[in-house]
């Protein structure tokens, strides 16, 4: 389960409606001790100019810094957020290919510019494939 409250998703459901229709990703930060809980949300620039319309990419040197800023503050980046526009909330085949099985993934699909749904998944690497996370918004 992950725990986030209903401010930090408002502030990635706008993030995601203004870059629509282009997708949207950052960072989520927080702890992973007994519950899994954000704690602050860090947007980085999406840096797939090329496919940014159905394809994410956070650089290293984006994760390494917020990553050490976390670090700082005794939390750690515990999972990833990106915009799906105009496709469902679940996990494509590059998502996939590119998933770390101790983070959450919020994906948040937006419809025509307004429509949202939440979803958030972890990466089984047993199974080689993503399962629905439940989300516990406090």
């Amino acid at each position: 389960m992950l725990g986030i409250d209903n401010d930090k998703l408002c502030f990635i459901k706008e993030l995601v409606k203004k870059s629509y229709p282009l997708e949207c990703c950052g960072l989520l930060i927080g702890t992973n001790t007994s519950e899994k809980r954000v704690v602050a949300v860090c947007p980085v620039q999406n840096k797939n100019f090329e496919r940014a319309h159905d394809r994410y990419v956070i650089e290293k040197d984006d994760f390494e810094k917020v990553d050490k800023e976390a670090v700082k503050k005794g939390l750690q980046i515990i999972g990833v957020y990106h915009s799906h526009p105009d496709h469902p909330a679940v996990p494509s085949v590059y998502d996939a290919e590119h998933a770390c099985s101790w983070f959450s993934y919020i994906i948040v699909a937006i419809e025509k510019g307004e429509k949202f749904d939440t979803k958030s998944w972890i990466f089984n690497e047993g199974k080689m494939q993503f399962e629905e996370e439940e989300i516990k918004v406090c």
